[in-house]
C-alpha cells in the first residue's frame, strides 16, 4: 500500500512539472528529460506512467480543461442571479490562478494536440460551459441579447491574458488583488450586449 502512494506521488510530481513546463515553454519546447529533471525522476520513471510526452500532455490538458469546465458548470447550476454567480466564478478562477498560475496558461495554448484532444475525445471545453452559462443569463432576461460564444471568448481571453501578464511581471503574481475591478469590467462587457 505504501508503494502505491509513492508511485502516485511520483506521477503527480511528473504531471506538475510537465504542466509548468508545457505552460511556459510549450509542448514542443521541452523534452522528456527536462520534465524528468524538473520532477526529480528518471526518464524510465516517466515512461512507467506515460507512453509518450504527447500522452502526458493530453493528461495534463484534460485535467485542467475538466477542472475549469466543472467549475463553470457548478456556478451555472447554482441558484441566484447571473451576476452573483458569475462574480463567484471569477473570484474562484482568480483564486485558482493565485494557487497555481500555470493552469490558465496551459489552457490558453492552442497546440494541435489539445485541439485534437477536444475534438476526438469529446473533451468538453471551458468555452462551451461558459457559453451555456451566458445563454442561461440571456434566457432568464438577466443579460441583453448578444452572441454568447463571442462573449465567452472575450472573457476567457481577458482572464488568460491576465495570467500571462502576471507571469511576465506586467501585473503582480496575485490576481485576486484585481478581483473587484475584473468582475466590474467583465460584467460591463456582458451587460452591454448588442
Amino acid at each position: 500500500m505504501n508503494k502505491k502512494t509513492h508511485v502516485d506521488s511520483k506521477k503527480k510530481d511528473i504531471l506538475q512539472a510537465a504542466m509548468r513546463l508545457f505552460a511556459t515553454k510549450g509542448i514542443d519546447g521541452i523534452s522528456v528529460k527536462q520534465i524528468g529533471e524538473a520532477a526529480g525522476v528518471t526518464d524510465a520513471a516517466i515512461y512507467k506512467h506515460f507512453k509518450s510526452k504527447d500522452a502526458m500532455a493530453m493528461e495534463v490538458f484534460g485535467q485542467y480543461c475538466s477542472s475549469y469546465t466543472t467549475l463553470i458548470d457548478f456556478y451555472r447550476k447554482q441558484n441566484g442571479s447571473f451576476v452573483t454567480r458569475f462574480h463567484q466564478l471569477v473570484d474562484e478562477v482568480l483564486g485558482m490562478h493565485d494557487e497555481d498560475q500555470y493552469g490558465l496558461l496551459l489552457l490558453s495554448q492552442h497546440h494541435e494536440l489539445y485541439i485534437e484532444a477536444s475534438q476526438s475525445q469529446n473533451v468538453r471545453q471551458p468555452l462551451e460551459a461558459l457559453t451555456e452559462f451566458i445563454e442561461q443569463g440571456i434566457g432568464r432576461g438577466e443579460l441583453p441579447k448578444q452572441d454568447p460564444r463571442l462573449s465567452g471568448v472575450l472573457i476567457i481571453g481577458a482572464i488568460t491574458r491576465l495570467s500571462v501578464s502576471s507571469l511576465e511581471g506586467e501585473l503582480p503574481q496575485e490576481l485576486t488583488l484585481f478581483a473587484a475591478e475584473v468582475k466590474q469590467r467583465l460584467t460591463a462587457l456582458l451587460s452591454k450586449g448588442q
